[in-house]
């Protein structure tokens, strides 16, 4: 089943959800993202043009998941 982990980023008011990786990508599974979901959107913060925004929060979703423009 497909898992995907989801970074909810936020500069000031303004909120969206990036998909940050897939199982079909990286093959995280539901535990691994729950459990070190952080550590690979920090490495994925670091290196991608989101770095300036702040990490409100993140999600492990079954299955393929859309992204809201405002989380």
């Amino acid at each position: 089943m497909l898992v995907t982990l989801i970074a909810i980023l936020c500069n000031g008011q303004l909120c969206l959800e990036k998909v940050v990786t897939n199982n079909e990508q990286s093959g995280i599974t539901m535990a691994a993202c729950q459990l070190s979901g952080q550590i690979g959107i920090a490495d994925w913060l670091a290196n991608g043009p989101y770095h300036e925004r702040k990490l409100k929060g993140y999600k492990c979703v079954l299955g393929k998941y859309t992204p809201k423009h405002d989380a």
